[in-house]
């Protein structure tokens, strides 16, 4: 199995190196390739790229829309 770690760069990894074989939000089990991602707001665990970005909406809105006014005008990194 391998977990694509999505950040400025795709980091794989296996369930192994991560101690988890489900989604922290879903409770399905990940496929033999995956995006994953963890919540920048809280301790919820590793989960599948698009239920982090349900998890965040549901969950972490107000937080996100600080997260995004703090970091509205700073400059890109090149990779981005």
């Amino acid at each position: 199995m391998a977990l694509l770690w999505r950040d400025p760069w795709l980091k794989p990894l296996s369930d192994y190196d991560l101690g988890v074989e489900r989604c922290s939000y879903c409770e399905k089990s990940f496929a033999e390739i995956e995006f994953v991602t963890s919540c920048d707001f809280c301790e919820i665990g590793i989960m599948h790229d698009q239920c982090a970005n349900k998890h965040i909406l549901s969950e972490h809105k107000k937080q996100l829309e600080s997260k995004i006014k703090t970091h509205r005008d700073k400059p890109l990194h090149e990779y981005q």
